[in-house]
């Protein structure tokens, strides 16, 4: 067990756990890629794609942060050779897609972009955790350890029920109906469609009762704009009913992680969503 054993109760012990989970991935992930690629391209393979680029002279790709960005935007690196040696390619961009938003995993828990409890924690090994396994790195071991210390904790994002949450206040089946009109377009995407767009920054929570979270403050949607909450949620758990991740572009649509891709879901005004969280130029 290469990690310290936190007290599920105390957020920076969980936070300091889930940091060291990704940097521990970096570790693993590129050991694992450093061993394949020495048996096939020689032990100086590193020294030579460094001198390809000046960019990396002195670039540290035991960094997760680096690491997966080198993964995740430069096609032709040969970082990828191992991966796809081993991943199928009916499989490869559900892998990478995962890689992406244990990206943003990483951006949210090294930047402080959230709140740190058990549920998160739970959250951020089961995205890391099929990694290891199709990869079959060392951190399988820490992962597995982890979650039998998390037994019973329910994740992040929800899969059952989660009987903690609040339900919003509830509409008039005829006010839920006019609510929706205002948000369903007779031109919108199929539910599921990639979306590609640029993301804020932004990061929710839909729960399987309807209500929408900001991942970051905690903040209902119900508790912010009660008027629109209900419609919205039940809306969007219409059209994704095992709740998850959700995403925000510039233009108002939210995006859902739909087995290897971000895809579309709904497109809200401003007025309809979190205060301040989106703004539309015309």
């Amino acid at each position: 067990m290469r990690l310290a054993i936190p007290d599920l109760h105390q957020e920076e012990q969980v936070h300091q756990t889930g940091v060291a989970l990704i940097n521990l991935l970096g570790v693993d992930l590129f050991k694992f890629i450093d061993a394949s690629l020495e048996k096939s391209d020689g032990s100086d393979w590193l020294t030579t794609y460094r001198k390809s680029n000046l960019v990396y002279a002195n670039y540290n790709f035991i960094d997760p942060s680096n690491l997966l960005k080198e993964l995740l935007r430069v096609s032709t690196s040969p970082l990828r050779k191992p991966i796809k040696s081993l991943i199928e390619m009916k499989d490869s961009v559900a892998f990478f897609n995962r890689l992406q938003i244990i990206l943003d995993d990483r951006n949210d828990w090294v930047h402080h972009n959230s709140k740190y409890t058990s549920e998160h924690l739970k959250t951020l090994i089961l995205n890391i955790y099929p990694i290891g396994v199709k990869l079959n790195l060392g951190l399988k071991l820490e992962c597995d350890f982890l979650l039998s210390r998390l037994d019973g904790v329910i994740p992040d994002i929800a899969q059952n029920e989660d009987a903690a949450m609040p339900e919003a206040e509830s509409l008039a089946p005829s006010q839920i109906v006019e609510t929706l009109n205002k948000v369903i377009s007779k031109d919108e995407l199929t539910v599921g469609t990639l979306i590609d767009s640029e993301f804020l920054e932004y990061s929710y929570v839909l729960h399987l009762t309807g209500q929408i979270r900001n991942r970051k403050t905690d903040e209902l949607l119900s508790e912010v704009n009660p008027q629109n909450s209900e419609s919205i949620g039940a809306l969007l758990i219409a059209r994704k009913p095992n709740g998850g991740r959700l995403r925000l572009t510039h233009s108002g649509t939210i995006a859902a992680y739909f087995e290897d891709h971000w895809g579309y879901l709904a497109t809200v005004l401003p007025d309809q969503w979190f205060p301040e969280h989106l703004h539309l130029t015309v």
